[in-house]
């Protein structure tokens, strides 16, 4: 009894005790959703902290839950927060409009109830297939719209009783054309379904003659592709113009006097059709039509024809065409000089000069190599298809050999013809990267190395680190210089440094030096302790191992399973048995490496990096077992 009323007393205690509520609100608002018609539609809308009770708002309008009609999506949603709402088989007259999700206060005395924007429902109804009109005028299919040239038109497409409203598109031919506006708007008799209409202005050209204008209706109801199309043809009148065909640049270029003939065609592009004649110099010709013949041609025949064009609307301008005889180009002079010295950062100009007819077109070609003497082309690149060329601030990446190329077309024959090469030399001090890097193991050889580019080649050089220096070439202690190699006038200098420590991770100064001047460059060198590698080592070795005899238990057994076979079934058949020695084993290492080299042989030249299985584990072993030297 004691016990019941401590109870009593603590529940009494509770109820009087004010707790802190959290308001509700929404988590998930309702959007706006198509439907097809027949189908079920789910509108969402979920509540946190919901302690009031859902409804539902078509049109301002309350809607009740019906089953079969209108129906909680959580059977459990009136208690909990969840107040999505399944319409069930949509119809146009009924689902279709605009939908709240509503939460009723708390409490009478707490303003936190809940109402969500509008979202609309649609109901999706077909339009009917888009036609086209022109001045107000349905175009009907095999009818044109005729505009002269230059003029505008007004095209509307209307695509009509659907919902939601169709989007429409314009194309000339395969061009999306852009349309001057679309609007849509609910039919009278039927409001809930809506009449698109798209205008277009159309400036009419003659390119635009003779193509297809169409007007696409893109609905989410029409069967797949989800559009429908309405055409018409495009008239657009004009006077003429005319082009000369066969007068391209190869046919004229191939009038050699004596060997060649002339075809030219006087094309008029007009409508209505037009009227064309042909001139020379001036003076009304006889032709074959719009067809002038000259064959065989002669010096006689060169001069300026044209030819003109006439219909309804107007008279062409005369477009005309010289014929003149050609001879292929020659390079008459190259210099300043065919050897030319420049100081670095310097400004040189080259110069090619060509006779020819046509006029020759220019390329420079540079070969950086002045070994090289053959003078072939091949040895070189582009650089420049002007006849006069100019360097500025020249380096020695610049320094080589340039050739002047001069060349011109006289039928399909490219006729071309070489100057000689000028030598460029480019003197200056050394010239490298300021600041770079390198890399290297404890206990292995260290390489440091640096580039510098100079002309004339350096006299002198020295690594210089903390208060030492050691000239190029020599050796003291641990450290050794090498000579530099020398590539295209560039120079790499190299620091070997044996048994590589930690103390030696420092900069390390190349000083370089010739007639023109000096330069100094800095390598960083980080030294990498192998105690990090030797986990790695032991884990790569574990794997090989553990490959390796998983190889061999394969072989094994397969030259089991072969030989019973080779006994029982068939002794001259072409099984067999892999030797035990083409399995990889650590101490077979140079006979697994040829074997590697004897599987890429098969793989062919085509195959690249490939590898089998086989050979790619036996490649990843052979790494594995060697430890690192240098990086």
């Amino acid at each position: 009894m004691g016990n019941m009323k401590f109870f009593c007393f603590w529940k009494f205690l509770f109820l009087f005790v004010p707790t802190i509520d959290a308001v509700q609100r929404f988590v998930e608002l309702p959007t706006y959703t198509e439907v097809n018609p027949g189908e079920d539609a789910l509108l969402k809308c979920r509540i946190s902290d919901k302690k009031g009770v859902c409804s539902w708002q078509k049109d301002n309008k309350p809607v009740g839950i019906y089953r079969g009609k209108y129906e909680w999506a959580n059977e459990d949603s009136p208690m909990g927060g969840d107040c999505s709402l399944w319409v069930r088989a949509a119809t146009l007259q009924l689902d279709d409009g605009q939908w709240q999700c509503q939460v009723t206060a708390s409490n009478y005395d707490v303003q936190d109830a809940l109402s969500s924007p509008p979202a609309a429902l649609a109901v999706r109804v077909p339009p009917q297939t888009p036609r086209i009109l022109y001045n107000g005028s349905h175009i009907m299919p095999g009818q044109n719209i005729t505009v002269p040239a230059g003029g505008r038109a007004t095209v509307v497409c209307e695509a009509r009783y659907g919902n939601p409203p169709a989007y429409i598109e314009w194309y000339l031919e395969k061009e999306r054309l852009t349309a001057w506006s679309q609007t849509n708007s609910s039919e009278v008799e039927r409001p809930r379904v809506w009449a698109a209409r798209s205008v277009l202005e159309l400036g009419a050209t003659r390119s635009a003659h003779g193509r297809q204008l169409s007007c696409r209706a893109h609905h989410p109801s029409y069967p797949s592709p989800y559009y429908r199309d309405s055409y018409t043809m495009l008239d657009v009148t004009f006077p003429p113009e005319v082009s000369i065909i066969g007068a391209d640049a190869s046919s004229l270029a191939s009038l050699e006097e004596g060997s060649s003939a002339l075809t030219l065609e006087c094309r008029a592009d007009g409508n209505p059709s037009p009227y064309v004649w042909w001139t020379k110099d001036g003076q009304v010709i006889g032709t074959n039509g719009p067809k002038l013949i000259r064959a065989p041609i002669s010096r006689n025949d060169s001069g300026i024809y044209g030819c003109q064009a006439r219909n309804s609307l107007g008279t062409s301008d005369s477009v005309k065409i010289e014929i003149d005889v050609k001879f292929p180009p020659r390079v008459t002079w190259v210099g300043p000089d065919t050897v030319v010295e420049a100081n670095l950062f310097s400004e040189v100009t080259l110069e090619c000069k060509a006779d020819g007819n046509p006029s020759p077109s220019y390329q420079w070609y540079h070969n950086p190599n002045l070994s090289a003497l053959s003078g072939h082309l091949e040895d070189g690149y582009p650089i420049s298809s002007t006849p006069q060329l100019l360097l500025h601030n020249v380096s020695y990446t610049q320094h080589g050999r340039y050739t002047c190329i001069a060349s011109n077309h006289i039928g399909l024959e490219e006729r071309s013809h070489q100057s000689e090469a000028i030598t460029l030399n480019v003197l200056g001090p050394p010239v490298g990267e300021p600041m770079t890097t390198a890399h290297a193991w404890s206990g292995t050889e260290g390489r440091v190395q640096a580039s510098v580019c100079a002309d004339p080649p350096p006299r002198r050089a020295a690594w210089l680190w903390g208060s030492l220096r050691l000239d190029v070439p020599s050796h003291v202690g641990r450290y050794k210089t090498l000579e530099p190699t020398n590539i295209n006038g560039c120079y790499r200098y190299t620091l070997l440094i044996s048994s590589t420590s930690l103390s030696d991770a420092r900069v390390y100064v190349l000083h370089v030096e010739n007639e023109r001047g000096f330069s100094s460059h800095s390598v960083a060198l980080t030294v990498h302790e192998t105690a990090h590698v030797a986990p790695l080592i032991a884990a790569a070795l574990l794997i090989a191992a553990l490959l390796v005899i998983v190889l061999c238990l394969i072989v094994r057994c397969k030259r089991r399973r072969e030989s019973v076979e080779y006994k029982t079934d068939d002794l001259d058949s072409e099984k067999t048995v892999l030797p035990a020695d083409a399995v990889y084993s650590p101490r077979d290492q140079p006979r697994a490496s040829a074997r590697v080299g004897t599987v890429a042989e098969r793989a062919g030249p085509g195959t690249g990096a490939r590898y089998s299985p086989g050979a790619l584990q036996v490649r990843r072993a052979a790494v594995v077992l060697q430890p690192p030297t240098t990086v």
